[in-house]
């Protein structure tokens, strides 16, 4: 039964999966061993279904479970589990301790060596979301090394990706920072989108990455196009919208759309609400109360007038104070 569990978490059925482990676990009598594995597999499919918080607890018990018994490839998996979901409750510094432990069994797993390329990716976008973005890109690059030798060219692109808006974030922070880089990495987007000429997501992600490019070097009209564009190849991808309205917000901010700036905010908090990203969802908010604040509510029921003309009910995204309706 152990083993069938982890098949179905690893083939993603996460709900049945959770209801079979309970089962198991009131019924009682495995050994420590299968409680590890038992428990990973909590964590994984706790994770899969948004319960980040809830995932912690399972994961902390299939680690300390899985060093006790020697079951080193559950530990590998575990740790890359338990370290994703304090990433996903923003406890940076617990998450990087459980990813850079897994390379200390690196010599004693058999198969979760498989994971060693995820690890490094996973480091990279911890250290991005701390604003350390050296430690960030060298970790993305060791990532997508790894999965350029294993030729898994899926990943080689996410990395690509995730390399691209680093060195963006990086130049955000700090102007005089060349884009040169950014602008390599571009080029091996460009040449897996032309790899597979059929796939959306290379295409459409390619476009979001040069539309934050031509933001960030001041190319305005050009970055709002590629974001549109993005989302038309797209559609239904709830996270590329959200960064494509990001993008949009951002471009709207520079020129002094306010009405527009707070539109695009609001339209990519709503997508990180239907991707359940909450983290997402709260950068947005964030993004709508900075002009709100600048601009004062006038924006916000310029806007709404705007939506209920085209018959868009905004009261359920605004405070019925800030819309103030009964004064039209």
């Amino acid at each position: 039964m152990v083993d069938y569990l982890l098949k179905l978490m690893e083939d993603g059925e996460f709900q049945t999966c959770m209801q079979l482990a309970e089962q198991q676990l009131h019924k009682g009598g495995l050994t420590l061993a299968e409680l590890a594995k038992v428990n990973l597999a909590i964590c994984r499919c706790r994770l899969g279904l948004h319960d980040t918080y809830g995932a912690i607890p399972s994961g902390l018990l299939a680690v300390k479970l899985a060093r006790d018994t020697n079951e080193w490839d559950v530990l590998g998996r575990a740790l890359l589990n338990l370290g994703t979901a304090f990433v996903g409750i923003r406890q940076y510094d617990h998450a990087l301790h459980h990813f850079y432990s897994y390379f200390e069994h690196l010599h004693k797993y058999t198969t979760a060596h498989r994971f060693e390329g995820a690890i490094w990716k996973h480091i990279g976008i911890t250290h991005q979301r701390k604003l350390e973005t050296d430690q960030a890109i060298d970790a993305l690059h060791r990532a997508r090394k790894w999965f350029e030798k294993q030729a898994i060219d899926v990943s080689v692109f996410t990395c690509t990706h995730d390399i691209v808006n680093t060195v963006l974030q990086k130049h955000q922070a700090d102007p005089e920072t060349s884009l040169a880089p950014a602008e390599e990495m571009l080029k091996a987007e460009f040449a897996l989108v032309r790899k597979y000429p059929d796939d959306t997501y290379y295409r459409a992600t390619y476009l979001h990455d040069k539309a934050a490019h031509y933001l960030r070097a001041d190319r305005i009209p050009r970055a709002m196009v590629c974001a549109m564009k993005a989302m038309e190849i797209r559609k239904g991808d709830h996270d590329l919208a959200f960064h494509c309205h990001m993008v949009l917000h951002r471009c709207c901010r520079l020129v002094g759309d306010a009405k527009q700036a707070l539109g695009y905010a609001l339209a990519a908090r709503v997508q990180a609400l239907q991707a359940h990203h909450y983290e997402f969802e709260f950068l947005a908010s964030q993004a709508m109360a900075e002009v709100i604040r600048e601009q004062g509510s006038r924006v916000v029921q310029e806007l709404d007038a705007e939506y209920q003309a085209m018959g868009i009910d905004l009261s359920q995204y605004m405070p019925s104070s800030l819309l103030r309706r009964e004064m039209n």
